[in-house]
């Protein structure tokens, strides 16, 4: 899944970057000062509160108190972290092996994955693991 970014159109990468800028724009414009007005640089301004972009479409943040909302945000800190943590110790794992997590996984409880290592071993080779994988899915 990792060579897979260089499949991806220009158009979706250009679409993601525009994305990102608009709303990068917005939340600017939402959260800092502006130079011309404030006595330094990079200021947030008075009223704002980090990570509060009024955006809650569930209502999940008006039925708390202040107290359980800091611990709910806390505890998103920590599972986001946790998320990262993961997905790098999967992206690690398919730079390790060349081979995909997910397929591989479903291959490992048949004992296939032997196969595909052989089969993808010492070359990114997309057509040839794609083969493989379709074989040890099949098997299964």
């Amino acid at each position: 899944a990792i060579n897979h970014f260089q499949q991806v159109p220009t158009f979706f990468w250009v679409s993601l970057g525009v994305g990102v800028v608009l709303t990068e724009v917005v939340r600017i414009n939402m959260a800092w000062q502006t130079p011309f007005e404030a006595n330094r640089l990079f200021l947030l301004k008075d009223a704002h509160v980090p990570g509060d972009y009024s955006w809650d479409p569930l209502g999940i943040g008006t039925a708390k108190s202040p107290a359980k909302m800091k611990g709910s945000k806390m505890k998103e800190l920590n599972n986001g972290r946790l998320a990262m943590i993961a997905i790098a110790g999967l992206v690690g794992q398919e730079l390790n092996t060349g081979i995909n997590i997910l397929p591989g996984n479903a291959a490992l409880g048949q004992g296939q994955l032997p196969a595909l290592e052989v089969e993808c071993a010492g070359a990114i080779n997309e057509a040839a693991c794609a083969k493989a994988f379709e074989a040890a899915l099949l098997a299964l």
